[in-house]
């Protein structure tokens, strides 16, 4: 055996494991851990996750970077300006849609419309909604992924068409409290509404014969999520899964 075949060999104790008799990725822990390390190893997400990733002249700032600024301002208590605050937000926002590929400005007008939508809500009620988005019955999903007000014609000369962003309104609140919560159980709150995820979950739906949900919709999309959770006995979080899901079937639909 030569290294190429033991390497390739080596690899093997590697491998994501299958649900058997499928050809679904199992929801455990372990397939999880590879899935991340992948995901932190990977080039073309270093950044994302580097909170000292401050923007620059060519760089706008990791999601990261404006999270954990975000979270000086509305958990440990750092003083901000109106202004200063709405500078972070503008950070959070770009950041989250450049690094998502959520294309918030394709209709002309979200980024500026959604950036300005996030400054009105009062800190106070921003936290109240990211700690408990059962209690608050998701609202902010549902007032960020409102339809845009779109007034101009694009580069074609058609005119832009309002747009609902509601994988973005998942992935800000997915980040927003994934840093803004760290360490604690309100860490994990909002499931990412994610184009592979709804391709895939019908799959688990159908092996773990649970309830079917409409998941064009993000509060049975979450609850979808969490049924198959419940039902495959997954020690694995939201984000976990989410992970593991987008990891293993975007190259596979």
């Amino acid at each position: 055996m030569n290294l190429i075949q033991k390497e390739l060999e080596k690899s093997k104790e590697k491998m994501l494991t299958i649900i058997p008799g499928t050809e679904l990725v199992s929801l455990s822990p372990d397939n999880v851990a590879i899935v991340e390390a992948m995901i932190q190893n990977d080039s073309a997400y270093l950044k994302t996750s580097d909170k000292q990733a401050a923007p620059d002249k060519k760089y706008g700032g990791s999601t990261a970077y404006w999270m954990t600024r975000l979270k000086d301002v509305l958990i440990d208590g750092v003083s901000a300006t109106d202004e200063k605050y709405h500078e972070i937000l503008t950070g959070a926002v770009e950041a989250v849609d450049r690094e998502n590929s959520t294309h918030l400005n394709s209709d002309g007008v979200g980024r500026e419309e959604i950036i300005n939508r996030i400054y009105a809500i009062s800190r106070a009620k921003l936290i109240e909604c990211l700690k408990d988005p059962d209690g608050t019955d998701l609202w902010l999903i549902n007032y960020i992924s409102e339809a845009t007000h779109p007034t101009g014609k694009s580069q074609n000369g058609n005119m832009y068409k309002a747009r609902t962003n509601v994988s973005f309104a998942s992935k800000f609140c997915h980040y927003a409290c994934f840093y803004l919560f760290e360490g604690e159980a309100e860490q994990d709150n909002y499931s990412i509404f994610d184009y592979v995820l709804r391709k895939v979950l019908p799959k688990y739906i159908s092996h773990y014969r649970i309830k079917s949900w409409n998941l064009d919709d993000y509060s049975e999309y979450r609850k979808a999520v969490d049924d198959i959770l419940r039902k495959a006995n997954a020690r694995i979080s939201r984000n976990g899964f989410d992970h593991l899901l987008w990891y293993y079937f975007k190259g596979r639909l």
